[in-house]
C-alpha cells in the first residue's frame, strides 16, 4: 500500500511539472501552420538528382567553394544537395564541376530550368545550371 501511494504522488508531481511548465505535447492550430511551411520549405534547397540507366563510375560535384562526397552511381536517384539557398524571384546561372570518372551520368532536378541531362565525365565536366525560384517560403 505505502508503495502504491508513493507512485500516485509521483505521478502527480510529474502531472503539476508538466502542466506548470507551459508545454504541450498536443498539437496546436499555431502549430499546424509551420508543420505545413516546413514542407513547403524543405525544397529551397539547390539539389541534383543523379543516377545511370546502364553506366557507372564515381562522381564528385564542385560549387560556389563546396566540394560534395563521392557519389557512386547507380539506377536508384541519389540527391546531391547543395550548401546555397535556391534564388527568391529570379532564376540565377551557376556552373557546376563534375569531377569524376563515369559513363552515363543521368542528371535531373524539380528545381533546374531544363534539367534532364545525360553526360559521360571523363576526368571533368562542366554542368551549367539555371536553378529556377523558389515558390512560397
Amino acid at each position: 500500500m505505502i508503495a502504491g501511494v508513493g507512485a500516485a504522488i509521483i505521478a502527480a508531481g510529474i502531472t503539476i511539472a508538466v502542466m506548470t511548465s507551459g508545454t504541450s505535447t498536443a498539437p496546436t492550430t499555431a502549430d499546424q501552420p509551420a508543420v505545413k511551411d516546413t514542407k513547403q520549405c524543405q525544397l529551397i534547397q539547390r539539389r541534383l538528382l543523379v543516377a545511370t540507366d546502364h553506366g557507372g563510375g564515381t562522381v564528385r560535384f564542385r560549387a560556389s567553394g563546396w566540394l560534395s562526397p563521392p557519389f557512386t552511381l547507380t539506377k536508384e536517384p541519389q540527391v546531391v544537395v547543395f550548401p546555397l539557398l535556391r534564388p527568391d524571384t529570379t532564376p540565377v546561372e551557376e556552373t557546376v564541376m563534375i569531377e569524376g570518372n563515369a559513363s552515363d551520368l543521368v542528371i535531373t532536378s524539380e528545381v533546374v530550368v531544363n534539367s534532364h541531362t545525360e553526360v559521360d565525365v571523363p576526368g571533368s565536366y562542366r554542368y551549367n545550371v539555371i536553378w529556377a525560384p523558389r515558390k512560397g517560403c
